[in-house]
């Protein structure tokens, strides 16, 4: 049987901080963080919290350093909600998916670009200018093709 517990923890987890972060931290330097993923240890001791940040001028160095810096305040915050019996050491690490993703999305760009057959394209061309009358094949919707196969069920 599936533990559902592990999966609930880390999303409640997530938006409490989430909640912390846009809420009740005051800190400018942690403008426009976000917590994307809350990995827990199977016993529950150790919590990875994986952040990216949008339209926030600092390094993520520097980010993780405050990140880091109010660890207690997040440590009050779990243990006020009373989601968990023991209360994880917290660990961040910045989520690179966005650039990833990015890198993805200029090098797909890149390759549309080199083979790019819009050139090719012209839509006043009609297809049958180019096939000959003997490449259509006449197809009659009121002539039953189906029996021509007959059910032999003494070859079964």
């Amino acid at each position: 049987m599936k533990s559902h517990r592990m999966p609930r923890l880390q999303s409640e987890l997530k938006k409490l901080i989430n909640i912390a972060l846009s809420q009740q931290v005051n800190d400018p330097r942690l403008n426009w963080v976000n917590i994307t993923e809350v990995v827990l240890s199977k016993d529950l001791r150790y919590a990875k919290l994986y952040f990216s940040h949008f339209n926030n001028p600092l390094e993520h160095d520097e980010i993780k350093e405050c990140l880091k810096k109010t660890t207690g305040f997040f440590k009050k915050q779990i243990a006020g909600a009373n989601i968990m019996r023991t209360i994880p050491e917290l660990s961040f690490f910045y989520d690179d998916t966005e650039d990833r993703a990015e890198k993805v999305d200029t090098l797909l760009a890149s390759l549309k670009d080199d083979y790019d057959d819009d050139s090719d394209y012209d839509p006043d061309i009609d297809i049958d200018d180019f096939l000959d009358e003997d490449d259509y094949i006449d197809f009659d919707e009121d002539e039953d093709d189906f029996n021509d196969f007959e059910d032999d069920d003494e070859d079964y």
